[in-house]
């Protein structure tokens, strides 16, 4: 019986007394739930340079854990340096971010040839292999010289780059034809799929012989738009679940003159942070009827701490806040409550039932399952309003919610204004549409379609020749 194995770069185990991972490891973890299997990647930890690399195997209900350390120089140029100062900049249309050295892309290809060794190790012919996001798009690449003949499918969780950033970076080519030895290559959107196989297209020289299939003589990739969902039903226990004992840390006002707004995010540049408390400052100062009576609740979580980028960007958000505060707080009233704490998911839930507003302003995002999360978390009866950047992922799915330009001042207040003074009719009307569209293709929906299709070979599985698979041509054409 075939087992599925799931590859991303960092695995999560089960903790109860934890409720705040993040999206991807929500997703696997409930993707393997029920199915059972092998999950590997990174454990998190560091080790000397000098060390050996082990991994760790604990199995824990039906799930096995496979888990090893990263070097210290393969933390700093794997994860560091090509994954999130090469391609992470890029894929978020970046391109002033972007930094190419080529040790750091030479430890990237050896850590994915590293895993692909491991599945190699532990994989049975038949098993179903699913790797997730940018640290392994070459994976697929190291598994076929290795001679195996799984199925292998990738999904990509955060957006997929235009052709002229793709231009930009010196290995482009390579990259490509290693994300076209996965036989189902999943993305977020049906852009970023149209983006992906023209791409393809025209750079690699694929044939379209479906809307979602490109194949040439020696090989063929079904690439496809599986847009990631929540679990509403567990979301909306979560927030309907008075539990006496939960001290919030923020404060809410039981005033209906009082609105509160609440914004989620790692403290990374894509999520359009300074751009969204510029236009609430610009709020303030056009609209002084509401200082005391409004206030943004934020949670916002330090992200990659070991690169100077995010460094940067961290003083730059919380300088931010800090003047916005010394210009408008009184004696009673801040304009804007920042935590860094980390939040227990329940909690978090509750957080959004009681907040008038979600405000997601990112200027680039695969999905933003905040943005989801918050609708399933509200009232039915008298439920908030969602703001939601056109440059999220899920704007193509929740058109019903109040779409935004983040890179516009005057449209992101407008926008807050509209939010502000909804009926009441028209935001049930919206949480409606938007549940419907939530419940109708939720994460198992997410995770049978993916499946289905990489356990569904076209005719017969074709992959390219070894002499294919070596040939790595660093020329690049769009």
């Amino acid at each position: 019986m075939s087992r599925l194995i799931v590859l991303s770069n960092r695995v999560s185990l089960p903790d109860p007394s934890n409720n705040s991972a993040g999206g991807l490891a929500v997703a696997v973890q409930d993707a393997l739930h029920d199915i059972g299997g092998i999950w590997l990647g990174w454990n998190g930890q560091q080790i000397d340079n000098h060390k050996s690399v082990k991994f760790e195997h604990i199995q824990q209900d039906n799930i096995e854990f496979i888990t090893c350390p990263l070097q210290q120089s393969q933390y700093q140029q794997y994860y560091c340096g090509f994954a999130n100062n090469t391609l992470w900049p890029a894929m978020h249309e970046r391109a002033d971010l972007i930094e190419f050295k080529s040790e750091e892309y030479a430890s990237y290809q050896q850590v994915n040839q590293f895993f692909a060794e491991k599945l190699y190790e532990i994989a049975q012919p038949d098993d179903l292999i699913w790797v997730h996001d940018y640290h392994f798009f070459s994976i697929a690449h190291y598994c076929r010289k290795l001679g195996m003949r799984n199925r292998i499918g990738f999904f990509l969780h955060i957006p997929f780059a235009s052709a002229s950033i793709w231009e930009k970076l010196p290995e482009a080519r390579t990259l490509l034809q290693d994300l076209t030895q996965y036989d189902v290559l999943g993305l977020q959107t049906q852009l970023d799929q149209q983006k992906c196989m023209q791409l393809c297209q025209n750079s690699l020289k694929f044939s379209r012989v479906q809307d979602d299939l490109l194949i040439q003589p020696d090989q063929q990739t079904r690439i496809k738009c599986y847009p990631i969902g929540i679990n509403p039903e567990v979301i909306q226990q979560a927030a309907q679940r008075q539990n006496q004992t939960m001290k919030s840390i923020f404060d809410f006002e039981d005033n209906p003159l009082y609105k509160t707004i609440i914004g989620v995010d790692r403290i990374d540049y894509s999520k359009g942070l300074l751009e969204r408390f510029g236009a609430f400052e610009c709020f303030l100062q056009q609209h002084p009827e509401y200082h005391q009576h409004i206030v943004d609740l934020q949670v916002a979580g330090p992200s990659r701490m070991d690169i100077t980028t995010y460094q940067d960007f961290y003083l730059s958000f919380m300088d931010k806040i800090k003047q916005i505060n010394q210009d408008y707080a009184t004696a009673d009233w801040t304009p804007i409550n920042c935590t860094q704490d980390v939040v227990e998911h329940d909690e978090l839930m509750q957080i959004y039932q009681y907040a008038d507003i979600c405000w997601v302003s990112s200027l680039k995002d695969g999905m933003n399952l905040v943005a989801k999360e918050y609708i399933a978390a509200q009232d039915p009866d008298n439920p908030g309003v969602l703001i939601l950047s056109k440059y999220a992922g899920a704007a193509e799915q929740m058109t019903e919610a109040v779409l935004v330009d983040p890179n516009n001042e005057k449209q992101m207040v407008k926008s807050l204004e509209t939010a502000l003074f909804m009926s009441k009719e028209e935001r049930i009307e919206r949480y409606q549409q938007l549940m419907l569209g939530i419940e109708q293709f939720d994460i198992n929906d997410w995770r049978n379609a993916f499946l289905h299709d990489l356990q569904q070979p076209i005719d017969e599985p074709i992959y390219m020749h070894k002499a294919g698979i070596s040939s790595r041509a660093s020329t690049f054409k769009v």
